[in-house]
C-alpha cells in the first residue's frame, strides 16, 4: 500500500510543477480525493498550487488541501468558506481525521470518534475503523466492543503545519539534550565501574601475592624445621654411640682389674 501511494504522489506532484489556475484547482481535487494519497506538503510547495491563494475564485481549493494535510473533519466544518467536499472526499478526511486523534491517544472512545466523524451509529464506525483505517493502514489498533473504545497501537504522520515546526524543532532539540544527558550518564557509570573493577583486580593481584609469599615463608621455616629435626637425631645418635664406647671401655677396665687379682 505504501509503495503504492508513493507513486501516485509522485505522479501528482510532476504533473503539478506546470500547472497553474484552473489546472492547479483539479490537482487539488484529484489528490484529496484520491485513497491512496494521504499526505500532502510536496503538492503544498509547489508554486501553482500555492499561486491559488491569491485567486479569489480558486483560493478555497488551497484552504481545502491544507485542511487534507493538517486538519480534521470537524475543523473543516468550522470554516463555512470553503467549497463542498465529493463523498470521496468526505471520506478520506474522516480516515486523516481518525489519524489526527489516534496520534493525541492511545484510546479513542466511540462517541467522541462519532461526533468528531459525524456517524449516526456504531455499526458505521466500526466499518470506517476496520474497512478504511486499520486495512489501509492508517491506524493500527483494536475494537473493545464491550467498552465501545478504540484501542490505538499505532497511527500514520502527518504533514506537519508550517507554523508548527517551531515546536516539533524544539521538540526534537530537547530530545537530543536528553539523549546527550543519558549518554554522558551511561558513560560516567561505565568509568566508575571500569575503575572499580581494576582497583577489585589490583586487590585480588595483592591478596594473591601476600598468600604467595605467606606460602613461600611457611614453606621455608618447615624446610629449616625439618633441617634442624634431621641434625638432633644424628647427634643422638652420635651421643649414643659415645656412651657405648665408654661403657665398653669400663668393661674392658674392670675385666683386666680381675685378671690382676
Amino acid at each position: 500500500r505504501g509503495t503504492m501511494q508513493e507513486t501516485r504522489l509522485e505522479d501528482l506532484v510532476e504533473r503539478g510543477r506546470s500547472a497553474t489556475g484552473k489546472a492547479a484547482a483539479d490537482l487539488v481535487d484529484e489528490a484529496t480525493a484520491a485513497p491512496g494519497v494521504l499526505v500532502f506538503g510536496e503538492l503544498l510547495d509547489l508554486d501553482g498550487v500555492r499561486a491559488l491563494a491569491s485567486d479569489p475564485v480558486l483560493a478555497g481549493k488551497l484552504a481545502v488541501l491544507r485542511v487534507f494535510a493538517h486538519g480534521t473533519l470537524p475543523e473543516y466544518r468550522a470554516d463555512k468558506s470553503l467549497p463542498p467536499l465529493s463523498p470521496a472526499q468526505e471520506l478520506k478526511l474522516r480516515r486523516l481525521t481518525v489519524a489526527s486523534l489516534a496520534e493525541k491517544s492511545a484510546v479513542l472512545s466511540y462517541s467522541l470518534l462519532r461526533r468528531a466523524l459525524e456517524l449516526d451509529t456504531i455499526r458505521e464506525l466500526e466499518d470506517l475503523l476496520i474497512n478504511e483505517c486499520v486495512a489501509t493502514g492508517v491506524v493500527r489498533g483494536k475494537l473493545d466492543q464491550k467498552k465501545e473504545r478504540f484501542e490505538v497501537h499505532e497511527a500514520m504522520a502527518r504533514d506537519v503545519e508550517f507554523s508548527k515546526l517551531g515546536g516539533v524543532i524544539a521538540s526534537l532539540e530537547a530530545w537530543r539534550e536528553d539523549v546527550r544527558a543519558a549518554l554522558a550518564a551511561a558513560e560516567e557509570t561505565a568509568r566508575r565501574a571500569k575503575e572499580a573493577s581494576a582497583k577489585e583486580t589490583e586487590r585480588v593481584e595483592n591478596v594473591d601475592a601476600a598468600v604467595a609469599a605467606m606460602t613461600q615463608r611457611l614453606k621455608a621455616e618447615a624446610e629449616s624445621l625439618g633441617a634442624r629435626a634431621s641434625g638432633g637425631a644424628a647427634a643422638a645418635e652420635h651421643e649414643e654411640d659415645l656412651v657405648d664406647a665408654m661403657d665398653a671401655d669400663d668393661v674392658r677396665s674392670e675385666i683386666g682389674l680381675k685378671r690382676r687379682r
